[in-house]
């Protein structure tokens, strides 16, 4: 019994590292440096989690990895799709043949990524990488994988929601890209997480946070997921200043940003992104929010001079 309680709180701790890399704030310094914005100022994950493939990695490596193939010891329930997929984001990281840590990146990003967004939290792996050849720019690998243990294949109990929120419940469930029973798919609360925070970025809350919380039951083979919601002040728009856009393009991003209104930060994030082939590079970066807290007032600046 007592084995069995440590191997749930194992999983709950797993799961839970998981999901909290994905929760995100939306944030403006109240005293911003020169062309800071929301964007630049939010998306920050906890110290010990990683952002991405080789996330880290300081420069380029002398001799590249290049993933030849990943071979199992045994059937696994990955498909051949998401096996080659793994490949690529290998291959794409830029791996250094000659910093073995690689592989061990390649097991936990890549490939138990795979099998947790396939419920599979409990897989356990060994993989050792296998020469294959090179030359003086790159070596290619196979990766052998030896299966310590795959586990049972989890499902999405219940969802619930606490915490404040303006917006109504059935609002909130239908941003989220998951249905209860569905397999629990890590990958899917990341981005259910991304769509709540988008959804009260456009009503002005840009402080807003969430966070997930798990309950696990091995018996049913189940997760139930808790989202704790936190909308904090909802702002609206100050002064706008606008320069160094031609009059259509400024009209319409004047149309989004309207002074005494709600600002809708999402709506701006979409003007940038559409017309990103006609604006300077890194606009919306180079836009300026300057808030205040005490009133609820965000001025928006959005001059390319001025960070050229």
């Amino acid at each position: 019994m007592a084995g069995k309680v440590l191997r749930t709180v194992s999983l709950l701790a797993l799961v839970s590292s998981l999901l909290i890399c994905a929760s995100v704030r939306a944030q403006v310094s109240s005293v911003p440096p020169a062309c800071s914005s929301i964007q630049a100022a939010s998306q920050k994950l906890p110290a010990n989690t990683s952002a991405g493939p080789n996330s880290g990695k300081a420069k380029t490596p002398t001799r590249k990895v290049i993933v030849d193939r990943i071979e199992f010891d045994r059937p696994v329930h990955l498909s051949d799709a998401d096996v080659q997929e793994v490949v690529k984001t290998a291959n794409d990281a830029e791996y250094d043949a000659d910093s073995p840590g690689w592989v061990d990146e390649l097991s936990e990003i890549g490939l138990r990524h795979a099998w947790q967004d396939q419920g599979y939290f409990l897989i356990a792996l060994d993989p050792q990488a296998r020469s294959i050849g090179g030359d003086a720019g790159r070596e290619r690998f196979i990766v052998d994988v030896h299966i310590l243990n795959e586990g049972p294949q989890f499902h999405l109990g219940t969802i619930h929601f606490t915490g404040d929120s303006a917006i109504p419940e059935g609002e909130l469930r239908a941003a989220l890209p998951m249905r209860e029973g569905e397999i629990f798919n890590v990958a899917h609360v990341r981005a259910g997480i991304e769509a709540l925070t988008k959804l009260f970025n456009a009503r002005g809350y840009i402080d807003f946070t969430v966070v997930p919380e798990t309950a696990v039951n091995e018996n049913l083979q189940r997760v139930d997921l808790t989202l704790g919601l936190d909308q904090e002040k909802q702002f609206r728009v100050g002064s706008v200043t606008i320069r160094g856009l031609d009059p259509t393009l400024e009209a319409r991003l004047g149309s989004i940003v309207v002074p005494g209104e709600i600002i809708d930060y999402q709506s701006i994030a979409d003007f940038f992104k559409e017309y990103k082939a006609v604006l300077p590079p890194r606009a919306l970066e180079n836009s300026e929010f300057r808030r205040n807290v005490k009133t609820g007032i965000v001025d928006f600046t959005f001059d390319p001079k001025a960070c050229s």
